[in-house]
């Protein structure tokens, strides 16, 4: 809990760790007022810590000021670019903003988090969104596919295979992929439905 956070690192320790704790912990605790200036402070002794520029950016985002969130989230990405979870929040950002232009930008750091790491449950659920919100359903019903099978619901997952199936051209590759998800899926719902 943020209170013993705080107790086990008093307000009089310099050491980045004591102050990138209470900077945690503050912003636990919903005060923002503290949090900020102590990632802040952090910041500006390291300006090329990719992660402090993440929490900056996290902290700003959970506390609704999603704008304001956006530049603290591209510069974490600017810094680590292979960063899959950098890149997941950056793009949940330019997602919640709601601004139709960004949506394409989000699409396309989702599709780099995925590359990097394709077994992220949240990469697909966002992608989802983006998909449904660019207009293209079948993808968004492969993404939902996608996230329900790395969750381990297999009957969504199987679902929403089917349903990208439907909506997807025939032999394209995300019509293929979501073949092979629906009978995974099929197969995993089978086998727990025989023990």
């Amino acid at each position: 809990p943020p209170s013993q956070t705080l107790y086990e690192y008093k307000a009089d320790d310099p050491s980045v760790t004591a102050r990138y704790a209470r900077a945690v912990a503050y912003f636990r605790d919903s005060r923002l007022n503290l949090a900020l200036p102590i990632i802040d402070g952090l910041i500006a002794e390291a300006p090329d810590d990719a992660y402090f520029h993440e929490l900056r950016g996290q902290i700003l985002f959970e506390n609704g000021k999603v704008k304001d969130a956006l530049p603290s989230y591209q510069k974490a990405v600017d810094l680590r670019p292979k960063q899959p979870l950098l890149r997941v929040g950056l793009a949940h950002a330019q997602i919640e903003i709601g601004q139709q232009d960004l949506i394409p930008v989000a699409l396309r750091n989702l599709q780099q988090a995925i590359r990097y790491d394709r077994y992220m449950p949240l990469s697909w659920r966002l992608a989802a969104t983006a998909y449904g919100r660019n207009g293209d359903l079948g993808m968004s019903a492969l993404a939902l596919a996608e996230h329900n099978l790395l969750s381990g619901r297999n009957l969504d997952a199987e679902g929403q295979a089917k349903k990208a199936q439907r909506l997807l051209k025939a032999n394209t590759p995300g019509w293929l992929r979501a073949q092979d998800i629906a009978n995974t899926a099929e197969r995993a719902r089978k086998k727990a439905q025989n023990r």
